[in-house]
């Protein structure tokens, strides 16, 4: 795979995982929160729901994690290219 090629498919990549990491972490974030806030209210949640707030802030925070890093590591790998095409100049 040529230079080109691989600084197209990490710009894919992280064009890719850096919105949907602020897109999970938004969408389950609001989930999470109304969740929670329905459990103070009521004062009362059976184990069903606990496992599923509790699941879900796993999922919010891993997936979260998980495409930040993708982003990040894609976003240096761009940037090792653009610095290598540069040097060759």
């Amino acid at each position: 795979m040529g230079p080109r090629a691989e600084l197209n498919r990490h710009l894919a990549i992280f064009g890719i995982a850096a919105p949907s990491a602020v897109l999970v972490w938004y969408v389950f974030h609001g989930v999470y929160v109304s969740l929670t806030e329905s459990v103070r209210a009521v004062g009362y949640v059976d184990g069903s729901t606990q496992t599923g707030i509790y699941l879900g802030y796993v999922v919010m925070v891993g997936g979260t994690i998980a495409l930040a890093l993708l982003a990040l590591r894609s976003a240096v790998r761009v940037a090792a290219i653009l610095l290598a095409q540069r040097r060759k100049r």
